[in-house]
């Protein structure tokens, strides 16, 4: 499979990554399918829903606003002319004024009690018997009546009739005759159609239907290539929306089969109407975006099968190749006790962390091994130097008796003679020192650590070389912070690897030179300090061999001092380092655990 066996990691991965994409991608498009159309009804209805809502809502404040306009003037002084027939016309020029300001009205009339017009913004009206007996006995006892739409003079158009009660003027709960009006219903088609044209904002091809009681559109607004439906009564159409007991429920929203649509219908708020709004889109225009959905799906979903494998791909890859490199290291440390190179840590995740451990590891074996042959090799010393020490150190001493013995009894005038036993005593003297440090280099004592301040012990090893120093011309600088943590470690031990180090250094300076003590700050956990000196450096390729013994810098050193120095370090579990610069000089670090952190 792609060139790497079934049984890999990579194909495990890829097919498991595919699985993962599939399956989930594969359900996903079968819910989205099956519920995307009714989501999107949903989505669509409660849109309709809500404008139908917000139509219906309007249209009750259209009405009600024109309600109270004709309250209020039916309670106009002017009214009073309605008792003895509006003999001067007052009352038929208030209404002639009123029609002129509100252009939304088309008649305006009164009647008396009895429903004879006795003023009117028409003349041909005056003298008529107005409405039927049961709108007159409403109207005249009291309540505010909304009657049905119905023709226009013209016949085209449609109005609304309004009538209201005309108070008498010295008991408000009489009644001395009606005011009626007939009202415009191009105002609520002119607001149908602005709604219908907001509603494209939302991507809505909607149409705007107004019905009365009965179930007759009154109100029309519709867009290109839809039926009209003005003036037809849709309950008699079966339109299960134009029912009575669908017209008076709460705003909702409908799938209506006889009308192949979506409607959103609201109730109109006003008392006595029986109004409704219905919204219409149709059910081809509703669910197009159902159909472009499903498609997208299916693309969608192909592609992201395509993208997955592509990933998987490059995951599995990416997740397989640090798992190689890891093994090909495993090999190379098996094979030949070390790896040729550190395994690139290619990321931070797990894997990362795995490689960046094995690196560890690996370093810490060949830290491992070092330490196992620089044993061995003290360990060699050790008994060399025991069995130098048991065969020498006795012959030593007695050369050194003899020698000192035979110095005191020569004459005072052979000066050559005492000058060759002071020589002989000396060099007795320092070979004892080689067997002495070869023994000590070889056989450590263990270090009994306790919190000690490395600022005592540096200052004790300075006061010990001040003096020496001040001969030499060689100027010490002490920068030690009293405030700096105690360390864990033997304070003797520790006194001899300071020695050490300042007197290497104090040998190597030449007059003029300077000797600088330190106490820097510390990795976490650790406290340091730092001798450095201003002499000629140290080489970069003698460098890594400074540590070995019997590896000496010094004329008639013994090598032993800084093979010391780090064997004292690493048993007390720190460490030692060098950094060095020819010409300018030699830093040695010596970090040790902390008091507190040990």
């Amino acid at each position: 499979m792609l060139g790497f066996p079934l049984r890999s990691l990579r194909a495990k991965l890829v097919l498991f990554a595919l699985v993962l994409v599939v399956v989930p991608g594969v359900v996903v498009g079968v819910i989205g399918l099956t519920g995307a159309q009714q989501a999107l009804r949903g989505a669509i209805g409660r849109q309709l829903a809500q404008i139908a809502h917000d139509t219906a809502a309007e249209l009750g404040e259209l009405l009600a606003r024109e309600r109270k306009k004709l309250a209020t003037w039916a309670r106009q002084d002017v009214m009073r002319d309605v008792l003895v027939g509006d003999v001067d016309s007052h009352v038929a020029r208030f209404l002639t004024s009123v029609r002129e300001s509100e252009p939304g009205y088309v008649d305006l009339l009164c009647t008396d009690r009895a429903g004879l017009v006795v003023a009117a913004t028409d003349p041909r009206a005056l003298g008529m018997v107005y409405g039927d007996a049961d709108w007159q006995q409403t109207a005249t006892g009291g309540l505010e009546y909304l009657a049905h739409p119905a023709p226009s003079a013209a016949g085209d158009a449609r109005v609304l009739e309004f009538a209201t009660p005309i108070p008498a003027p010295d008991a408000s709960r009489n009644t001395i005759g009606v005011l009626r009006a007939r009202y415009d219903m191009s105002q609520a088609t002119a607001m149908a159609a602005r709604i219908r044209r907001s509603s494209a904002l939302l991507r809505l091809d909607v149409q705007v239907l107004v019905l009365d009681a009965a179930g007759v559109v009154i109100v029309e607004s519709l867009g290109p290539r839809m039926r009209p439906l003005l003036g037809q009564n849709l309950r008699a159409m079966g339109w299960r929306v134009a029912q009575r007991s669908a017209v008076a429920a709460r705003p909702r929203f409908v799938r209506d089969g006889r009308a192949r649509a979506l409607v959103g219908l609201a109730p109109v708020a006003a008392p006595g109407l029986g109004w409704a709004v219905l919204v219409i889109e149709p059910v081809h225009t509703g669910y197009a975006p159902v159909y472009r959905l499903q498609r997208q799906l299916i693309l969608l979903l192909m592609a992201v099968l395509l993208a997955g494998f592509g990933v998987a791909v490059v995951v599995a890859e990416h997740m397989s190749r640090p798992l190689r490199e890891l093994t090909l290291a495993t090999q190379d440390i098996v094979r030949v006790g070390e790896t040729r190179r550190p395994v690139p840590v290619r990321s931070r995740d797990e894997i990362g962390q795995l490689a960046a451990a094995f690196n560890t590891m690996a370093s810490e074996l060949k830290q491992a091994e070092d330490r196992l042959v620089e044993a061995a090799k003290f360990a060699f010393v050790g008994e060399v130097a025991a069995g130098v020490a048991h065969e020498v150190r006795t012959p030593l001493g007695i050369l050194r008796s003899a020698a000192q013995i035979l110095g005191r009894s020569l004459p005072p005038d052979r000066a050559d003679a005492v000058e060759l036993t002071e020589m002989i005593v000396g060099e007795v003297d320092r070979l004892d020192g080689v067997v002495a440090g070869l023994l000590e280099v070889a056989r450590p004592r263990e270090p009994r650590v306790e919190p000690t301040s490395l600022v005592a012990v540096l200052a004790r090893g300075l006061d010990f070389i001040e003096h020496r120093a001040a001969e030499k011309g060689v100027m010490v600088h002490r920068l030690l912070d009293p405030r700096q943590a105690p360390a864990q470690c033997d304070p003797e031990q520790m006194y001899q690897v300071v020695l050490n180090l300042l007197v290497n250094a104090l040998e190597l300076l030449p007059a003029g030179g300077a000797v600088t003590v330190r106490t820097p700050g510390g990795a976490p956990g650790c406290v340091a300090f730092e001798v450095s000196d201003n002499g000629p450096g140290i080489a970069p390729d003698v460098l890594p061999r400074i540590f070995a013994p019997f590896f000496s810098l010094r004329p008639g050193g013994t090598g032993l001092g800084l093979a010391l120095v780090q064997r004292t370090i690493q048993a007390h579990h720190g460490r030692v380092m060098v950094d060095s610069v020819v010409g300018r000089g030699t830093t040695f670090r010596v970090e040790l655990p902390a008091a507190e952190d040990a």
